[in-house]
């Protein structure tokens, strides 16, 4: 891709390539898939875009020319952004298991790499281009992202019940957004119009989020929840419309006890949001 550098070693790939291998002298029926998608492949990136390539292919454009599309966008934050997506789809998906199977069959993490070449389309000024990677992203994956918000790394996307993020949408580093969450806009504004989430966050299944409001680092926004003003770093809000209904206590001892979304980041920042000051509801 633009802007890359060498890297003589990935431990995330070798541990994607030793898997596939074992895989294929378990299961032979699985040799050509494996083969195609993964043993052969140079790279972790050059391998998910292989496998994203054959799945959204059209007579319009063959699986082929869409590979050397993506990785002529993606730049080497891209890269990494995407190891970083593919390691949450690993650990926050139950029902994934391991990094091979986030890289051959996870919607969301698919979803995400298209996003960020109809992003960099944008950014280029190729927008039906980058208006056909999201129409196509859509119908495909169940996720409508626009190709003009911006993204961090690390994201977790379960799309299978349909996912909206609007043009004006921020999604920041290591945030976890769950099947059917929207991130739109009241329909009374123009111009910046969409919730800008920070790091961390947990949006649960159903939640939506309206307007230009900020959602804070380490938020979560329960199922179902519909949020029109803004979200304090580390509470928890619910309802319709979202209410506080506590905060997050940044202790090992509650983390312990909390469940895989909130204990999978909670002690990578930890120490960093214990720095932040809960508001008052």
């Amino acid at each position: 891709p633009n802007n890359a550098l060498v890297v003589l070693e990935d431990p995330l790939w070798e541990q994607v390539k030793r898997t596939a291998k074992l895989e294929v002298e378990q299961n032979a029926e699985a040799g050509p898939q494996l083969y195609q998608g993964i043993i052969s492949q140079p790279s972790l990136l050059e391998s998910v875009v292989t496998v994203i390539s054959l799945e959204i292919e059209s007579e319009l454009i063959p699986a082929t020319q869409l590979k050397n599309l993506f990785l002529d966008m993606l730049t080497w934050e891209d890269d990494v952004s995407i190891h970083l997506d593919s390691m949450a789809a690993c650990n926050r998906s139950p029902s994934i298991g391991s990094a091979l199977n986030a890289l051959l069959f996870h919607k969301g993490l698919h979803a995400l790499v298209c996003y960020r070449v109809g992003h960099r389309l944008w950014e280029a000024g190729r927008t039906g281009l980058a208006y056909y990677m999201q129409s196509t992203v859509s119908q495909k994956y169940s996720a409508d992202i626009h190709p003009a918000c911006t993204m961090g790394s690390g994201v977790y996307l379960n799309c299978g019940g349909g996912v909206v993020i609007g043009e004006t949408a921020h999604v920041g580093n290591d945030v976890s957004i769950l099947q059917g969450v929207t991130l739109g806009g009241t329909g009374k504004e123009a111009g910046d119009r969409h919730p800008k989430v920070g790091n961390g966050v947990i949006l649960h299944d159903g939640a939506t989020v309206l307007g230009n409001i900020q959602v804070g680092d380490g938020a979560i926004i329960t199922a179902k929840s519909i949020v029109t003003k803004p979200v304090p770093p580390l509470a928890r809000v619910s309802g319709i419309p979202a209410k506080i209904q506590n905060y997050r206590i940044m202790t090992k001892e509650a983390l312990d006890e909390a469940d895989m979304f909130e204990r999978d980041l909670g002690y990578y920042y930890m120490k960093q949001w214990q720095n932040l000051e809960p508001l008052e509801s």
